[in-house]
């Protein structure tokens, strides 16, 4: 082997061995308790709570890694407000010679975050706390950077990136309301700890009811506004399109503005875990949201829905009298008419007017929807002088003479909750108080009675 080669070798071997070396030293120096604590010191004065961290190293393709984070819950030490697999903080090598320590990219890796309702219907947020804003009756301070000590260092961070996270809120009640999987969140970091990037959200799920996919859109933040000007998604076959701000301040408030197009009503009953049915048609319409993003009391809006070219499955009391009677009418609403508008405020969604009408009857109702499921309307039942003949007579005394004289109407109300609803309708469509158990009435009702037996001839002897 040439000399050169050889020389050339040793000197190779010895950069590695030396390179190996600091790399030891850098990672033993990095699992030291001391930096540990010093770490968790640093974050602490960061996020303003407790971190618990469970190791870290660092390579020159990776950056520093800090393993298996965690935040715990500030009322209760057995939960975590948020867990993560790893932190990677990557830096630029060369800004270190003029005293710089620019991180070009802060990545977060399979973090997990609970955001837990108080009692009181507060929502614990694992962010920093909010900076004290100044008051306006007093004098403007006027801040000058400090300078920076001799030999010290100035970091400067560029770029955030979440991978593959979890996102689950959490009610007073221990159920989750709120779930959102495979979380990315990506962003290019300016001056004074500005953004702007992209977010995307695989799958959501709000109470088990709502499954919407693929939420994805832009956004930004100056410092106090956060803004997403153009969030679009999937629900059910259909269309999600809206806009979200948060004011950061003392007195939080964000503004929700959302609308569906072409929502398929059989993919959004089969997502719900509603039997769909025959059900067909598809869901239009819009919503307004705003209040404090800490407090559910807060919240505060408007919304309005349609349907179009819609088929129901009515009430089960229409639909086993619609079977008897031979009416397909009340098996299956074939819908010319369907929405409904709604008001929410003091933790109640109030349906301001809902009107479904086919060719030969209407339903319509009114009255409030508590956050909680629980639900108290007043409805009303119509009927046209076509559909009260094939009733044939079985309209009793409540129905009365509606404003259109080719209508009869009947109120009833239904109650109970969401999940189990309960009406009175059958108790006032037949004029008798028959409580809530009907399975099977119906058909006891219109049953034939039984033919009388035949008495035996007794056997003539022989």
């Amino acid at each position: 082997m040439p000399k050169f080669a050889k020389r050339f070798l040793i000197i190779l071997g010895a950069l590695l061995l030396a390179g190996g070396l600091i790399l030891l030293c850098i990672n033993l120096y990095l699992q030291s308790k001391d930096v540990q604590q010093r770490i968790r010191e640093a974050a602490v004065r960061s996020l303003g709570t407790e971190v618990k961290i469970g190791s870290t190293n660092f390579t020159p393709w990776n950056g520093l890694v800090v393993r298996n984070i965690s935040i715990p819950d500030p009322f209760n030490k057995e939960l975590n407000m948020m867990e993560a697999k790893a932190l990677r903080i990557r830096f630029s090598w060369w800004p270190l010679l003029e005293q710089r320590f620019v991180v070009t990219e802060l990545a977060l890796f399979e973090p997990k975050i609970f955001v837990r309702q108080t009692s009181n219907g507060d929502w614990l947020l694992p962010m920093p706390p909010l900076p004290t804003q100044p008051s306006p009756e007093g004098p403007e301070v006027v801040t000058t950077p400090k300078p920076r000590a001799k030999g010290g260092f100035r970091a400067e961070l560029k770029g955030v990136h979440l991978r593959d996270g979890q996102v689950a809120f959490i009610n007073a009640r221990g159920l989750t309301v709120l779930f959102l999987e495979k979380a990315e969140f990506k962003a290019n970091i300016g001056p004074n700890f500005t953004a702007d990037g992209d977010f995307e959200i695989e799958r959501m799920d709000l109470s088990g009811r709502l499954k919407p996919r693929k939420i994805h859109g832009p956004f930004t933040w100056n410092g106090s506004v956060f803004e997403a000007p153009d969030i679009q998604g999937v629900l059910s076959g259909g269309k999600i399109i809206a806009n979200y701000k948060v004011t950061a301040s003392a007195d939080p408030r964000y503004v929700l503005n959302l609308s569906l197009e072409n929502v398929e009503l059989k993919k959004l009953f089969d997502d719900a875990y509603i039997e769909p049915g025959q059900t067909e048609g598809r869901l239009q319409g819009t919503l307004e949201l705003a209040g404090d993003p800490r407090s559910t009391a807060s919240m505060e809006g408007k919304g309005h829905v349609e349907l179009v070219s819609a088929k129901l499955k009515p009430l089960d009391f229409l639909v086993q009298l619609g079977v008897l009677l031979q009416i397909e009418e009340l098996q299956l609403l074939k819908l010319n008419d369907a929405k409904m508008d709604l008001t929410i405020r003091e933790e109640k969604v109030h349906v301001d007017n809902v009107i479904l009408q086919s060719e030969n009857l209407i339903l319509l109702g009114q009255g409030p929807v508590k956050f909680s499921g629980k639900m108290d309307l007043d409805a009303k039942l119509l009927v046209n002088r076509k559909l009260q003949k094939q009733f044939k007579g079985m309209l009793g005394k409540n129905f009365v003479e509606a404003k259109d004289p080719n209508y009869k109407e009947l109120a009833f109300s239904i109650t109970g909750t969401i999940d189990n609803p309960k009406t009175d309708l059958l108790d006032k469509f037949i004029g008798i108080n028959i409580g809530q158990d009907v399975g099977g009435l119906l058909k006891n009702l219109f049953r034939p009675a039984p033919a009388p037996k035949k008495e035996k001839k007794p056997k003539s002897g022989n």
